[in-house]
């Protein structure tokens, strides 16, 4: 049966009380993910003006002659029409209404000013007679009456220029209004502006007075600034006094007030009648005309009328079509989507089944029709169509999951762009190309610098196919070169969108690439030195089969990488109890020895949960944690089993021996490393029993373990073929033996193992425990003497499981085994003893 993932991933984090294994692979969840993706995709799509043909300025048309079904009007190009719509604008003259009330009411105060002036020059006169308080009074009043002040040395001059005219201060000044009066009245007539001229840059104003106009230079007419100014200077001011100008000037700027008045309303009505008089059309195209021709050339009249006639089409149809058009895009959408989705299906199964997996593919391809999107809506001038990073994607698809993928979803986004920029064949095609080459650079990645390594092949694929296509087109070099600028920026920002997207994907959705294996596999992971600290014998045992590993997963095309990792973490749960296990032993005495079989049995199979939850407890990744207890799967703990059997013969106790209690609790390996992993670990304990090591030993071992365990279904559901387990026997076999090789003897060596032979007292003889075997097969003995039966349900001693049970005195347990599991110390039997 296949085994619950018993991995805490993202969306268990975020709803606790939901079952994870039920969300994981949920046909619904799937539903909705695909939904969500194609309605996002959908909403980007553009409307109907850019679905039915893709033709570009300078292309060829590739299909059949297009014949108008109906009389439609050639319409200019947008930015022309806006052009010419803003040039009828600027030659619309600014209106100015011509107020008369305003110019009689201006000459009408010019004599009032000048007799206050007369009487304030007057009474000023007396003041610096008297010097009395009255008179000053009186002057204080009479200048306040001015609509402006006037200086000390202005009214001396005002002063003397009086005095010296005949009749008086009151004649004078009656004199001088007369003189501003008429220049007065010549500035009013000619015309003075409400506004600054620096305001309106107009050749012409056009001034109305009532139903009669009349346009005028812009030059002629006067602001409030210099309509004093022109006043007085065709004024015949008397020659006699000094500041007479500076005096007329003020009188003027308080007489003149401007006459014409600025229409806001008449303009912009003018303004908005000479645009809509700009003609939007520039000529017709007459029904069951030919538009344009099969392997005509897109000229700019060309593509004007294929421009004008979808454009017509839209506002002919456009509400009794719109359905279609939307379901034409829904269709589009969920065609291409759906190929990738197949794919998948039949041959990612595993991918298919990960819902967090199939939400970080949508995120990415959403990603990427989001930035066709933009380039869409920006509508520049500019080659923006190579602003869209779709070489991030194709790296990001390779790295987390693989180059085949990576090509699929390329192939998936390049459809999917060049449909949300109107069917753009040439967009489809540089995305592709570049995206394929950026994905084939990180297929073997073993750093995180790699990834920038590929700038230089993304540029290669778009340069290429921008070349292709541009020399296709006849276009200019300037083109090319502006074109191949953008790729080149596409080429450095894709990489660096990568790298760190990929970090944010590797935390938020724990996906494990090659990077992080590659990063788990170093020696200097706390996890690791602690392993080597606590269980150097397991430690040296799991980079043993870290090599054998790579080798097999390398002769038959598997992750060589996830199958070293795996095997490095495979026993961490040993280093909790790491006296149990015999590679950790130091000395003759073993734990075991006052255990009963069963309590052992527990004691070596607890290493699989206990690894689990280390591993959770370091944050390893779920596909690390796989290989703890798919490594044993559901294999017979042999040695202790045998020895319960044995113990319960010999004591004929009534009770039956469950073999349930003597098996690992699996599940068995579920992918191509995980079994790899799991005939390493065999493979490595039964040819480290071997008394004698040759080619042929070895190679018989090898091939019997793997049998064993095919014989036993422990490989049902990693997928391994019978092909593959041959070229994982020969990698295996290579391994061994360079590690297994003999080496030559010293004479003392020699004469030693002479002595033993001669002497056999002088010999090794451990004592050996041999269980009766419930069907004939090899016995096969671990490298401390132990030994285990070949059966075909059994494991045999593995250094790993199974423990050195020496003579001696047995040492007091320590780890907390419960009372009703500890035993009698029993001593092994001897096989030549009868029972």
């Amino acid at each position: 049966m296949k085994a619950e993932t018993e991995n805490i991933s993202l969306l268990e984090r975020l709803a606790p009380g939901l079952r994870i294994d039920r969300l994981k692979s949920s046909p619904i969840v799937q539903i909705l993910i695909a939904a969500a993706l194609v309605i996002l995709v959908v909403l980007m799509f553009p409307h109907p003006e850019s679905i039915e043909y893709n033709y570009s300025l300078g292309g060829i048309w590739a299909d059949k002659d297009m014949i108008a079904p109906f009389s439609f009007p050639i319409l200019k190009d947008v930015q022309q029409y806006e052009r010419e719509r803003q040039e009828a604008a600027r030659g619309v003259y600014p209106v100015f209404d011509r107020h008369e009330e305003i110019e009689r009411a201006d000459l009408d105060s010019l004599p009032a000013i000048a007799r206050n002036l007369g009487n304030a020059v007057t009474a000023r006169i007396r003041w610096r007679k008297t010097r009395s308080q009255q008179d000053s009074l009186d002057f204080e009043s009479a200048a306040a009456r001015l609509p402006f002040p006037l200086s000390e040395n202005e009214w001396r001059d005002l002063i003397q220029w009086s005095l010296a005219e005949k009749g008086g201060p009151a004649e004078a000044s009656s004199n001088l209004g007369r003189i501003l009066m008429k220049s007065a009245a010549e500035a009013l007539r000619i015309g003075i502006l409400d506004q600054q001229k620096t305001h309106r840059l107009r050749s012409y104003v056009s001034v109305r007075k009532g139903v009669m106009e009349e346009v005028l230079p812009y030059e002629r007419v006067y602001d409030p600034g210099d309509a004093a100014a022109a006043a007085i200077a065709k004024s015949d001011l008397p020659p006699g006094a000094k500041g007479f100008p500076s005096i007329a000037s003020k009188i003027m700027r308080a007489a003149l007030r401007p006459n014409l008045v600025y229409n806001s309303l008449e303009t912009n009505r003018e303004i908005d009648e000479a645009q809509d008089n700009v003609p939007r059309s520039i000529g017709f195209v007459q029904e069951n005309e030919r538009i344009i021709g099969r392997h005509d050339r897109i000229t700019e009249e060309n593509k004007q009328k294929l421009d004008s006639f979808e454009k017509a089409k839209i506002e002919r149809g456009a509400e009794a079509t719109d359905w279609k058009h939307w379901v034409g895009i829904f269709l589009h959408v969920v065609l291409v989507v759906g190929l990738f989705g197949i794919y998948l299906y039949l041959f990612r199964k595993r991918i298919y089944e990960d819902n967090a997996k199939l939400t970080l593919i949508g995120l990415i391809i959403l990603m990427e029709t989001f930035f066709a999107y933009l380039t869409s809506a920006a509508n520049l001038s500019e080659p923006v169509d190579y602003l869209i990073f779709v070489p991030a994607a194709s790296m990001l698809f390779a790295i987390i999951f693989d180059s085949r993928v990576a090509f699929y979803g390329t192939v998936t986004i390049a459809f999917l762009i060049a449909g949300i920029k109107g069917n753009d064949y040439a967009v489809a095609l540089t995305s592709l190309f570049a995206g394929a080459l950026g994905a084939y650079t990180v297929r073997d990645i073993r750093n995180r610098t790699q990834i920038f390594r590929s700038l230089m092949f993304i540029f290669l694929g778009y340069s290429l196919s921008i070349v292709a296509l541009s020399f296709e087109r006849n276009e200019n070099f300037n083109a090319i070169l502006t074109s191949l600028t953008y790729a080149m920026a596409n080429s450095i920002f894709s990489p660096v969108l990568t790298y760190g997207l990929l970090i944010f994907f590797e935390r938020v959705f724990r996906v494990t690439t090659d990077l992080t294996l590659l990063e788990l596999s170093d020696f200097n992971q706390p996890l690791l030195r602690q392993l080597a600290e606590k269980a150097p014998g397991t430690f040296h045992h799991s980079m043993l089969l870290g090599t054998l590993a790579e080798a097999a997963a390398d002769s038959i095309g598997a992750n060589s990488i996830l199958a070293r990792v795996g095997a490095y973490y495979h026993d961490i749960g040993k280093m909790l109890k790491p006296e149990y296990f015999v590679e950790n032993q130091v000395g003759p005495v073993n734990r075991h020895n006052r255990l009963k079989p069963r309590m052992s049995a527990r004691i070596i199979a607890s290493h699989v949960t206990e690894g689990v939850e280390l591993g959770r407890e370091w944050g390893l990744p779920a596909k690390i944690l796989d290989f703890i207890p798919q490594h044993h799967g559901t294999t017979l703990i042999s040695y202790f089993y045998d020895k319960a059997l044995h113990q319960a013969a010999r004591k004929n106790a009534k009770e039956t021996v469950a073999e349930q209690d003597y098996r690992y609790p699996g599940p068995k390996p579920q992918s191509k490393e995980a079994g790899i992993v799991m005939l390493a670990d065999s493979v490595e304990a039964s040819t480290r029993a071997l008394t004698e090591v040759t080619p042929q030993s070895l190679e018989s071992a090898i091939q019997n373990m793997i049998k064993q365990r095919f014989a036993e279904g422990q490989l049902d559901y990693c997928e391994l073929t019978l092909r593959d387990l041959t070229r994982i026997k020969d990698a295996f076999l290579k391994i061994l033996f360079g590690i297994h090789h003999q080496r030559i003897q010293y004479p003392e060596q020699r004469e030693e193992a002479g002595l033993r032979k001669a002497d056999p007292a002088r010999r090794d003889a451990p004592p050996a425990f041999v269980s009766a075997p419930s069907r004939p097969g090899p016995v096969l003995r671990d490298e401390a003497g132990q030994a285990g039966t070949g059966r075909a349900d059994s494991t045999p001693a593995d250094p790993g499981e199974l423990e050195a049970i020496p003579d001696g005195p047995a040492l007091r347990d320590t780890a907390g085994i419960p009372d009703d599991e500890a035993g009698e110390s029993t001593e092994p039997p001897n096989p030549d003893k009868p029972e």
